[in-house]
C-alpha cells in the first residue's frame, strides 16, 4: 500500500552502488524507498513512459547523459518530477544554469547531508502540489455535483452577489414567476421584497456586503412578478459559485394551510421509525412536568425501559428485523399504557415514558405489566422468531425533582442497576442508589483529576489501513488511565463519571495535546502521520475548543491535516447547529472531521449533508454482520453516501478477514480492528506489509 512515508525516485549515476547507498541513506532516515537505478538515456525515457516517479536524483554527467539532457526529457514528458544534481563540479555559474534548465537544486556529492535535506524539502513540495491539484479537481467534481443539486432541488434557493441574482434554480424562478434566469439576472434581490419592508431589507445587504449574514432566519414579504405578496422566511449563508464569492439565499414560504402545519410539527417531534415522541420533545414535556410538580401542580413518574440483550434479536433478524422488533416493542407499549402518557423512543433502543397524575405504587404495578408483556412477545419476521426481557427504571416526579435532565439521569442508573442484577425485573430509583452511584463516582472523578494533574493519562494506537493504496499511515488515538497500582483503567470505567463532572474538555484536550506531541516526534524520524482523535459532546458544544485548537497548531508548527477530530453520530444528531459550526471551523483549520458509529441506529444519513466531512466510520455492528444481508445493504447505503457526498468511509472493528470481500465490493476505503492490530503503545505497525 503506498503512504506518505514511499518516495519512488529515478537514480541516475554511473555506479550502482552510488545508487543504493544513496537509497540506503533514504531508509535510514525514515523512507520506505521504491527506487529504480537508471545507467543511460534509453533507461531513463523507458522509466518515464512507464510507472509514476516522485524525483530524479542525478549525477550531473553519466556517460554521454549529462543533467541537463535528463532534465529535458523530465520536462518533455509533462509529468511533475523534480530533478535534482549533485556532482564534484558545483559552482554558483553551474547551479544557476542548472535551475534556468529545471533543476530543483545543485547539490555538492561531498555535501551527503545537504543532499538528503534537499530530497526531503523537494518529495515534501511535491506531495502538496499534488494534494493540491486533487483538491482543485475535487473541488470542480463538487462544485458540478453540487450545481445538479441545486437544480433539481426543491427548495428555491439563489446566490446574490452586491444584491443581484448571479444564480438561482428552477425552484426559486418559479416561486416568484420569472422564466428562464437572464431575466432574473437583471432584477435586484431588493424589488423581489415589498416596498414598505425594502428600508429594513437594505441593512441586511449592508451586513451582507461586510461578510456578516444574519444566522437567524427572517421573515419578510415577498413579491411575485405579477404584483403578488406572500410571506417568505430567508436563510442567508457565504457562498462561492464559480469561484465567486457571494451569499446563498434560501427561501420558505410560509404555508397558510393549518394543516400541513400541523403535520410538519408532528414530524418534528416525531421517531420516525416508532411513531413515539423523539428525545428532544419527550425532554420538553418532562421538563414541563417537572416544573409544574416544583410548584406544587403536578404528581407522576418517570420509566425508563430498555431490553435485555438486544443484540440477540439483531443476529438473529437482522438489522431490517430488528427495527421492526422495536417498532413492535412501542406498539406494545402504547397499546398497555394509559390514556395521555408520553411515551417515547428516548435512544437507540431505549424507551421512556412520562406518566401523569399517578402514584408511585400505580406506577410500579404499570411498569410490571410491561415487563411481562415484553418478556411474552415473540417476534416474529419472515418467519425468524426471537424474544427478549427488559430491564426498567422508575422514578416519581414530585417537588423534590431538580430538572427533567437530572430525573432522567437518575432513572438511568435504576435501569442500569436492574441490568446489573440480571435484568429482567423494575428497580425504583432511591437515595441508597443516589449516594452509591455518587460514591463510585466520587472515586472515579478523584481519580481523572489526579491524572489530569499528574500526567497519570496514556495513548494507544490502532492502525487504519488503506483498501485502495490512500497513501499515508493513519491512527486511531485511544486513551486509557492509570490508577494507584499503575493498573489500566479502560474508558468505559470512566468517561461516563468525568461527562457528569464536566471534565471531558480537559481530558480531549489532554489527548489532543500528547496526540500533537507524538507527531512531532515522530516527524524528527521523518514520519507523516494522521491521527484520528475522538472528541466529546462538551468539546463540540464549546466555543472556546477551536481556538484552542488552532493555537496548539500554531505553537507546535503543525499542518492541521496531520488531525482528524471524531464524534459520534449520536452527539452530532443531538448537536447538529453545533457540530456543523465545528466542521466548517475545522476546515479553516486544515484539520479534518469524522463521525463516529455511522449507522448504529438508523441508516439515515440525510444529516451528512450539513457536515464538512472527510471521513464516516461504519459501526461495527454492521461489520461484524457483514454477512448478513441487511448488514450489507447498510455498509453498500454508507458507502455510497461516502461517495455522493465526498468523503471516505471506514470500517470499525474489523475482527477477521471474512467481511474484507464485502467491503472491498461496495468500495469501502479503510478498515481498522483487531484484525490488523490491536490497540498498541508504539506507533510501529508496517504500513508497506498492506502493498
Amino acid at each position: 500500500m503506498d503512504n506518505g512515508n514511499v518516495i519512488r525516485p529515478l537514480i541516475l549515476d554511473e555506479s550502482e552502488n552510488e545508487a543504493e547507498a544513496l537509497a540506503s541513506s533514504l531508509r535510514n532516515a525514515g523512507f520506505a524507498v521504491r527506487h529504480k537505478y537508471i545507467e543511460n538515456n534509453e533507461a531513463l525515457q523507458d522509466a518515464i513512459d512507464g510507472k509514476s516517479w516522485d524525483l530524479l536524483i542525478t549525477a550531473s554527467q553519466v556517460g554521454d547523459l549529462s543533467a541537463k539532457q535528463a532534465i529535458s526529457l523530465i520536462k518533455k514528458s509533462g509529468k511533475d518530477i523534480p530533478c535534482i544534481v549533485y556532482g564534484s563540479d558545483r559552482t554558483d555559474d553551474t547551479v544557476v544554469d542548472l535551475i534556468r534548465c529545471g533543476a530543483a537544486d545543485f547539490v555538492s556529492e561531498n555535501a551527503p547531508e545537504h543532499l538528503l535535506l534537499v530530497i526531503q524539502r523537494e518529495f515534501f513540495n511535491l506531495r502538496e502540489r499534488r494534494a493540491h491539484r486533487a483538491c482543485k479537481s475535487l473541488h470542480h467534481e463538487s462544485e458540478k455535483r453540487n450545481r445538479v443539486l441545486l437544480d433539481s432541488s426543491r427548495d428555491p434557493i439563489a446566490y446574490i452577489h452586491e444584491g443581484m441574482h448571479i444564480y438561482a434554480n428552477q425552484s426559486y424562478r418559479d416561486i416568484f414567476g420569472y422564466d428562464d434566469l437572464e431575466e432574473l439576472e437583471s432584477v435586484p434581490i431588493m424589488d423581489l421584497i415589498a416596498s414598505d419592508q425594502q428600508q429594513n431589507f437594505k441593512d441586511v445587504l449592508r451586513r451582507l456586503s461586510n461578510n456578516e449574514p444574519p444566522e437567524e432566519a427572517l421573515e419578510y414579504l415577498a413579491m411575485h412578478q405579477d404584483g403578488e405578496t406572500f410571506t417568505a422566511t430567508m436563510n442567508f449563508s457565504r457562498a462561492s459559485i464559480d469561484g465567486e464569492t457571494c451569499t446563498q439565499v434560501m427561501i420558505h414560504r410560509k404555508s397558510n394551510n393549518k394543516a400541513l402545519e400541523k403535520e410538519i410539527e408532528q414530524l418534528r417531534q416525531q421517531d420516525l421509525l416508532t411513531g413515539l415522541f423523539n428525545q428532544h420533545h419527550f425532554m420538553e414535556l418532562a421538563q414541563n412536568a417537572v416544573k409544574r410538580a416544583i410548584d406544587g401542580k403536578y404528581k407522576g413518574a418517570l420509566l425508563y425501559i430498555e431490553p435485555d440483550n438486544f443484540r440477540n434479536i439483531k443476529d438473529t433478524l437482522g438489522i431490517t428485523g430488528s427495527d421492526l422488533a422495536l417498532t413492535d416493542i412501542a406498539n406494545l407499549l402504547k397499546e398497555n399504557s394509559p390514556e395521555g402518557t408520553v411515551l417515547a423512543r428516548y435512544a437507540g433502543t431505549v424507551f421512556a415514558i412520562l406518566l401523569n397524575d399517578i402514584q408511585q405504587k400505580d406506577a410500579e404495578k404499570l411498569a410490571e405489566q410491561l415487563r411481562l408483556r415484553i418478556s411474552e412477545k415473540i417476534f416474529d419476521v419472515e418467519g425468524k422468531t426471537a424474544t427478549t426481557s427488559c430491564s426498567i427504571g422508575l422514578i416519581k416526579i414530585s417537588e423534590t425533582s431538580i430538572d427533567a435532565k437530572k430525573s432522567m439521569s437518575q432513572v438511568e442508573t435504576a435501569c442500569n442497576f436492574a441490568k446489573n442484577n440480571g435484568g429482567n425485573m423494575i428497580h425504583a430509583f432511591s437515595m441508597e442508589d443516589e449516594l452509591a452511584s455518587l460514591e463510585a463516582d466520587k472515586k472515579i472523578i478523584t481519580l481523572v483529576k489526579l491524572a489530569l494533574k499528574n500526567n497519570r493519562f496514556q495513548l494507544q494506537y490502532q492502525p487504519i489501513v488503506s483498501l485502495h493504496a490512500e497513501p499515508g499511515e493513519r491512527y486511531e488515538v485511544l486513551i486509557r488511565l492509570l490508577d494507584q497500582n499503575d493498573e489500566v483503567v479502560m474508558p468505559g470505567e470512566f468517561l461516563a463519571a468525568a461527562t457528569q463532572a464536566g471534565l471531558m474538555t480537559d481530558i480531549d484536550r489532554w489527548v489532543i495535546k500528547s496526540a500533537a506531541k507524538a507527531i512531532l516526534d515522530k516527524r524528527k524520524l521523518g514520519k507523516e502521520l494522521q491521527f484520528f482523535i475522538k472528541i466529546s459532546a462538551a468539546s463540540l458544544c464549546d466555543p472556546s475548543t477551536l481556538l484552542w485548537i488552532s493555537k496548539l497548531l500554531q505553537a507546535a508548527r503543525l499542518h492541521g491535516d496531520c488531525l482528524v477530530f471524531e464524534i459520534k453520530e449520536q452527539d452530532a444528531l443531538e448537536n447538529l447547529k453545533a457540530a456543523k459550526m465545528f466542521s466548517n471551523g475545522l476546515r479553516q483549520l486544515n484539520c479534518n472531521f469524522a463521525i463516529d458509529h455511522a449507522g448504529r441506529d438508523s441508516t439515515d444519513l440525510t444529516y451528512l449533508k450539513h457536515l464538512d466531512l472527510s471521513y464516516l466510520k461504519i459501526d461495527g455492528a454492521h461489520i461484524e454482520s457483514a454477512s448478513d444481508e441487511e448488514s450489507q445493504e447498510a455498509i453498500k447505503l454508507i458507502a455510497e453516501s461516502g461517495r455522493n457526498f465526498g468523503f471516505l468511509t471506514i470500517a470499525e472493528h474489523v475482527q477477521d478477514p471474512t467481511c474484507l470481500a464485502v467491503l472491498w465490493q461496495h468500495g469501502v476505503n479503510f478498515i481498522q480492528g483487531y484484525y490488523l492490530q490491536h490497540p498498541k503503545d508504539k506507533l510501529n505497525y508496517d504500513f508497506s506489509n498492506s502493498d
